[in-house]
């Protein structure tokens, strides 16, 4: 439930701030007095776009706060717009994205506004609305369908991207064949053409090489006075007075260490030796083998990995157009189960969609008729579509007579502005009470309706307001009457500034403001008017 609204700085409003009743609150005021900038304000609050427009001239930042209640916990919603473009969210002080606010908000405000008449119109929300209605019941469904649906596009996608696939490499099968028969004969390995450089250079290099790498093996281990040789005499040497101190004992153990290190550097070098005995012949076919390569790696614009990967998918490429058939055969099994799947998931929710609809059908044609559509008839119409979404087959239609003996049809075609608005009302007093909503805001309810019809309005909103908070904005004296909270918004201009203001009336002013309703001035017939309307409704609450 709303309890307090603090504004500042928003639009007209330069402050204000004003606590609400737990029942039906009415706000009453003269056109551009600020009533739509008071219901922007409090959208804005609860995760609406935020409009830096709105951010008061000459001020850097507007704030708006709700103070609301939930089960009996108090929370405190703020949102500030600054004027260099950002803002920030905050539940009791901490803050929060926008995604958490709305969140939170979703179930404990709904603010009814013209675009909600449009939105009755619309059949494409019809689903929407009905779905709405007892959502628990069908959500699981829902979620269950909407993941069939996901797997079943999925399959039907890889289906017919084989078939086009098919047709395309058909048409390149044999250009297929001939790259992939020019690349597999090559047989490169991956890095050949690095270890091929390595050993050309070797080869290129081997009489320089050999000479140097002999010389090192000498030096180690063949010349009379040979390192290996000169380590050894030290290491016998050493060895022979280790146990005198621990000094000597770990030189000992580290000359040991070179020396057997230098061994098997020495053997390295002997191998080395061995393996430099390249011809002619052999670096002929290394220049010639490399030569293959680099020609391959030109004619691709890629490195041998790139060109072993090319040929990997050629052979994909032709695996699959020698077994087309059978991968059909698969894909489109897989497809037919994924439907079928769908199929039953989407008969489940159909199901029970029939029963939640002919529940709301019930409850919204007893509602009308309370709102003054004594003959009038209410149906929700299913109809089985040809395909499936992920909302299911059913097309939902809202269908409505609001004359004895004319037929059912679309409420789009039949019903006016002002039966538009009862409609929502219905359904906003249903599903409100579905979705158990503490709080709903109704600007331009009164949209089309005027005497009697508008105290049937009025008398709705009060029977609503018995297990809701109600806020209304309205100009029309016979919903105003029914206010147990009332209301008056006005603007003025100080100083070359506009200033919108808030008031709460008292007994006196809402007969003054209903008065003013009724006939624009507060003369006696007027006020006298406005005490009989007052008393009518409280007769009839």
């Amino acid at each position: 439930m709303l309890n307090r609204i603090v504004i500042d700085n928003f639009a007209t409003i330069e402050h204000l701030s004003f606590d609400l009743g737990d029942g039906l609150n009415v706000i009453t005021g003269e056109t551009g007095a600020g009533k739509s900038v008071l219901v922007q304000a409090i959208s804005t609050a609860l995760g609406g776009r935020a409009d830096i427009s709105m951010v008061r001239k000459g001020q850097d930042k507007s704030l708006i706060q709700l103070s609301c209640d939930r089960a009996g916990e108090e929370f405190i919603i703020t949102r500030e717009l600054l004027a260099s473009g950002k803002s920030h969210a905050k539940i009791n002080g901490e803050a929060v994205t926008l995604v958490q606010l709305r969140d939170f908000c979703r179930d404990l405000i709904d603010i009814h506004g013209q675009y909600d008449n449009q939105r009755i119109l619309d059949p494409e929300n019809h689903i929407l609305i009905t779905d709405s209605f007892h959502k628990d019941q069908i959500a699981d469904s829902l979620a269950e369908l909407s993941d069939k649906y996901v797997v079943y596009r999925s399959a039907l996608k890889e289906y017919n991207d084989l078939i086009s696939e098919e047709k395309q490499f058909r048409r390149q099968q044999d250009f297929y064949s001939f790259e992939y028969d020019y690349i597999s004969k090559l047989e490169l390995k991956p890095h050949e053409d690095e270890e091929l450089t390595e050993r050309l250079d070797l080869m290129k290099n081997s009489e320089r090489i050999y000479s140097a790498v002999n010389s090192s093996y000498s030096a180690l281990h063949e010349d009379d006075i040979s390192t290996l040789t000169v380590l050894s005499r030290c290491m016998n040497e050493l060895m022979s007075v280790s146990s005198y101190s621990e000094g000597l004992s770990s030189l000992s153990e580290e000359l040991n260490d070179i020396y057997y290190r230098l061994e098997d550097v020495s053997d390295q070098l002997r191998d080395t030796l061995y393996s430099i005995s390249f011809s002619e012949e052999e670096m002929d076919e290394v220049s010639e083998r490399l030569s293959v390569i680099e020609d391959a790696k030109r004619k691709y614009s890629m490195d041998i990995d790139g060109i072993i990967e090319y040929m990997n998918d050629l052979s994909d490429k032709l695996l699959l157009i020698q077994n087309f058939d059978g991968e059909k055969e698969r894909l489109k099994n897989a497809c037919d189960e994924a439907y079928s799947e769908l199929e039953a998931a989407a008969s489940v929710v159909s199901k029970k969609r029939h029963k939640i609809a002919s529940e709301l059908e019930e409850l919204i044609s007893t509602e009308l008729k309370e709102l003054d559509f004594a003959n009038s008839e209410f149906s929700i119409g299913i109809e089985r579509l040809d395909e499936i979404t992920e909302l299911g087959y059913d097309r939902v239609e809202f269908l409505i007579s609001t004359n004895p003996g004319q037929p059912l049809a679309p409420i789009t075609k039949i019903a006016s502005g002002g039966e538009i608005s009862r409609v929502m009302l219905a359904f906003k007093h249903i599903i409100g009470d579905s979705d158990n909503m503490e709080t709903m805001i109704f600007d331009e309810i009164d949209t089309g309706i005027s005497g009697r019809t508008a105290l049937t309005v009025g008398r709705k909103l009060n029977q609503i307001a018995m297990s809701h908070q109600i806020i209304c904005i309205t100009h029309l004296p016979q919903i105003a009457a029914y206010g147990r909270d009332n209301y008056l918004i006005t603007k003025s201009v100080e100083d070359g500034s506009s200033h919108t203001r808030v008031q709460h009336l008292d007994e006196d002013g809402k007969i003054a403001m209903v008065a003013t309703l009724f006939s624009g001035s507060q003369d006696d017939s007027a006020l006298s008017a406005a005490r009989d309307l007052i008393d009518k409704v409280n007769k009839n609450k």
